[in-house]
This record gives C-alpha cells, structure tokens and sequence, in this order.
C-alpha cells in the first residue's frame, strides 16, 4: 500500500466514525418512534382513560341523585336534583365531545356508550322525573326499576369502553417496550462490531510498522557494528519507507567512505614505509637523504590529507544521521499517541543513530586536532555539576548492563578553569567505555584535588569491575582506530577512536590520562587537568589510587 501512515491512520478513523454515524443514525430514528408512541400515550391513551373514568363518575352519580330523587319529598329538593341531573347531563355532554376530539375514528363502545346514555337521559326525563314527582311518597316507584334494564347497558357500555381504552395503552407500551428492545440490540451489536474492526485495524497496522521498524533497528544495529554492506528492503513510499531510502543511500555513502579511507590509509602506509626505507639509506649519502625527505614530505602531506578528508567525510555524514534522528523522533511522538508498542524499537533505533553520530564526532574532533584547528574555550565552572551530568547521561546505558554508578566526591571540589565541553566529553568517553566493558558491575567517579611540583590538578578517577586488560594491551590502548584485542572489538564493538581523543584533549587542556588495569578484575582510568589552564601542554605521572579518606560519598 503506497499510502503514508497518516492517511492510513486516518482512513481507520473515518472507517470508525462511519460505524458511529450509522449507529447515532438508528439509534435517532428508533428514539423518534420511541418518541411517537409516547406521545400517543401522553396525548390520547391517558386522556380516553381520565374521559371513560369520568363518564362512569357521572354515570354514578346521575344513578345517585335517581335514588335521592325518590327519597327526598320536599319540592325544594326535588327542584335541586334536578338542577343537578342537568348538570351532569352538561358534563356528560362534554365528556362525550372531549372524547370524540381525542379518536380519529369513533368505536363501537363509544357508540353503545353514547346511545345508552341518550336513551337512560330520555327515560329519565319524560318517565322516571314526572312519575316521581307526581307520586311523591319517598319510596322506590316502579319508575326506577323500569330504567334499571336502561342503566344495566349504560354500564356495560362504560366496562367495555373501558376496557377498550385499557387495551389501547398496553398495546402502545408493547409497543414502546419493543422499539426499546430493537434498538438495544442493534446498538450492542454494531457496537461490538465497531470495537472488533477497530481493534482489528489497528493490530494490522501496528503489526506491520512493528515488522519494518524492526528490519530496521536490526540494519541500523549492523552498520552501527561495521557492516556497510547491510541494506533495508523498502516496501512502501510511507514515512518508514523514506526512511528505509534515506538508511541505504547513507549506507552507501559509508561504504564508499570507508573504501576511499581503507584506499588512502593504505597510500599512508605505503609512503610511511618508504620513508623508513629512505631513513635507512641516509649514510648513503646526500641523494639518498633528499629522497627521504621528499618522503616524509610526502607522508605528512599524505597525513594532512587523510585528516582533511576525516573531518570532511564526518560532516557530510552528519547530514543524513540528522535526518534518521529526526524521522525516529517523529515516529515516537506519533507511536506514543497511538501504538506505544513501538517505542522500545523506535528507542533501539534512536540511539544506534545518535552512536553513529558520536562516533563521526570523535572523528572529526581528532581530525581538527591533527590539524592543529581545534580550539579551547576556557572559563571557570563547577565540577560537581559536570560529574553528575556525565554520570546522569551515562545512567540507562548503565543499568541496561546491570552496572550501577556511585559518585565520590570530597569536600575541596569545587571549581575548575578549563573547557567545560571538552572536560564533558573526555569524562563521557571514559565513563561510556567503563559501562561498556561493565557487566553486573560496579563504575565509581572519584574526583579529588592533588598539589605536584606546586602546581594543583583535579584527578577525575572511573574505576570498573569489567573485563580488564594486559601489559600488552594497555600498550596499544590509546592508539587511534585501534582497540586492545580484536576479539573485544567483535564482541563489544567501536571504533578504538574515543580513548585516543579523550587523551588528545586532555593533553591539550594541559593534563593527561593514565590507566591501571587487572585482567579479570577492572581498570582504573585517571584524568588530571590543572585547576587553572595555563595554555601549556603536559604529560604528567599520575597514580590512578583513591585518597585514605574521603569525607563525603554521594551514590546513585
């Protein structure tokens, strides 16, 4: 898929909020229906129950005042009852009309209803009211049971009325209990399918950028070793995909790098042998000393030239390491806000590039040196605050190797006139090579004051429980772009370049390095630099051994 991660990432998106509007969608159609039948009830089932409810009230009472009709024999109440009877035949009226606004379509009940009342009203009017009156002996007349069959109707028609209504509000909760129920499911369902697809999607799409992150960590990992002749297959034109080109035209320019530096160490070497043949032939005579000359010229020159290129090479390097550091920060922003997966390998891949990049720098610091172009920086600083921030930045390579860091520090260290900088790179080179021959170990920084030939000088002692080392290593130590055995080359890695410039710079901040060391049971490395840089050069014969006393121990 030629897409980038961001148009994929989005497509999901708006996959995902595809489903919800669909969702939102029924379920707003089902809440309208819901809705309508509510209504119905609210506006027509409720009001027909309270109308049937007051009909049979009337009916009831109209019933009522018949009997108290008979009882009573004053004319003042007869008059009253009647009064009353006309009433409730007003109400009724008005019931029967509230009734007929609330249905569409009359019913069978209501018109049985209706017409029984009409006819029970009639008989009461020109039969039962008239006959009562006229007998006026305060007991039941043969009137009143003669509307009996009338009232017996009048009442089954309101049972039945009543019972329709009844019918007409359970069939409309059915009905709401059923729209209720529908869309219940329906919404579960398509949110269950939502999730499904979404966690589908997106362990697709974290699976597969996993997979190229990890061809690439592995790639960085081997070139970071010396392969140059690694390459990543790229499968996409995404972000990763960029990257993945951007990895092999670096790889590349590094090979073809490194063949034109193999090719030129190899002229150095030719014409340093030749000078040594020359030297050898000086007693020859004159022509013979000439000819030397002109090859050791031939030689510095051949030197100045490899420099040259060194600290060309290193900053045309540091262009495409750059942009790998840049892309990777870019890719573990956006994996942290959706696949927190990947950081470990995005990390991976972070700090090969930013190894690559120490390493290039360190070519190019040692190349200015032999050119004579580096330059200091001199100005009063703290020591403490230098040692933690070297021990800080060194910290998680350190506990990936199980090490821990202890700081000694005595009460006199206090401030130094030096490079700040340089001092931070010498002290991170020698606590990167402590951690990385350090397993399960312990690294402790001790820096002290010491007074020599009148002069007073700041040792910065790192001791390790690592591998160790031989005489015959500790004599090719501080050789550049050696190390002290191969085999730790192959196991551990580097360029042998760090412990060469960290001696180079310490020197021309007028100090030195020494080292003592125990196969099997660690080296000290010692760094002295005058308290007050004096612009002088020295080689100073420090001992690496810690003072009897310290006053104030500060471990991490």
């Amino acid at each position: 898929m030629n897409f980038s991660i961001r148009t994929k990432l989005l497509a999901a998106f708006a996959l995902n909020l595809a489903l919800m509007v669909m969702l939102g969608v029924f379920a707003l159609f089902q809440m309208r229906a819901m809705n309508a039948n509510a209504t119905f009830v609210e506006t027509v089932t409720i009001p027909s129950l309270d109308a049937a409810d007051h009909i049979n009230l009337i009916i009831t009472k109209y019933r009522g005042l018949q009997l108290e009709y008979i009882i009573n024999t004053s004319t003042a109440d007869k008059d009253r009852i009647e009064q009353e009877l006309a009433v409730l035949e007003a109400q009724m009226t008005a019931r029967f009309a509230e009734y007929t606004q609330l249905i569409e379509t009359p019913s069978p009940a209501f018109s049985q209803i209706k017409d029984s009342w009409n006819q029970f009203v009639e008989a009461t009017q020109t039969r039962f009211l008239p006959s009562a009156r006229i007998n006026n002996t305060g007991t039941v007349q043969p009137a009143l049971n003669r509307l009996n069959p009338l009232f017996a109707d009048l009442v089954d028609a309101a049972q039945q009325l009543s019972g329709e209504n009844q019918q007409q509000a359970t069939d409309a909760l059915i009905t709401v209990q059923g729209s209720y129920l529908s869309a219940r499911s329906v919404i579960v369902v398509v949110t269950l399918a939502t999730l499904l697809l979404s966690a589908g999607i997106g362990l697709l799409l974290a699976t597969r950028l996993a997979n190229r992150v990890q061809r690439l960590t592995s790639a960085t990992v081997e070139v970071a070793a010396g392969n140059f002749e690694r390459r990543v297959e790229v499968v996409s034109a995404d972000e990763i995909g960029v990257l993945a080109s951007n990895f092999n035209r670096m790889v590349s320019s590094l090979r073809s790098q490194h063949a034109a530096l193999e090719q030129r160490n190899s002229e150095i070497a030719a014409n340093l042998h030749r000078q040594q043949q020359l030297t050898q032939e000086i007693l020859r005579g004159k022509q013979a000393e000439e000819q030397a000359t002109r090859a050791r010229t031939a030689a510095e020159a051949a030197s100045q030239s490899k420099s040259m290129f060194l600290a060309t090479m290193s900053h045309e390097l540091r262009t495409p390491l750059t942009a790998i550091i840049g892309y990777t920060q870019l890719l573990q922003m956006r994996a942290t806000m959706g696949q927190p997966d990947m950081l470990p390998e995005l990390d991976r891949l972070r700090g090969a590039g930013k190894h690559l990049l120490t390493i290039i720098s360190n070519i190019l610091d040692f190349s200015k040196i032999e050119q004579g172009h580096l330059d200091v920086d001199i100005s009063p600083f703290e020591i403490e605050s230098v040692v933690r921030e070297v021990a800080a930045l060194s910290e998680p390579q350190a506990a990936e190797r199980g090490n821990r860091i202890r700081l000694i520090l005595t009460p006199d260290v206090g401030l130094i006139e030096s490079d700040i900088s340089k001092l931070r790179q010498i002290l991170f080179n020698l606590l990167n090579n402590a951690v990385k021959f350090t397993e399960q170990g312990l690294i402790t920084i001790n820096t002290h004051l010491e007074r020599r030939d009148g002069d007073l000088y700041m040792l910065f002692s790192i001791a390790d429980t690592g591998i160790g080392m031989t005489e015959e290593q500790l004599g090719r130590l501080f050789q550049p772009f050696t190390q002290a055995d191969s085999s730790v080359t192959r196991r551990y890695g580097g360029t042998g370049l760090g412990l060469a410039l960290s001696r180079q710079l310490a020197r021309l901040l007028g100090g030195d390095i020494t080292v003592v060391s125990e196969l099997g049971q660690g080296s000290t490395f010692t760094l002295a630099l005058p308290t007050v840089y004096t612009g002088q050069q020295a080689t100073l014969d420090m001992s690496p051994t810690l003072p009897e006393q310290i006053k104030m121990v500060v471990a991490n």
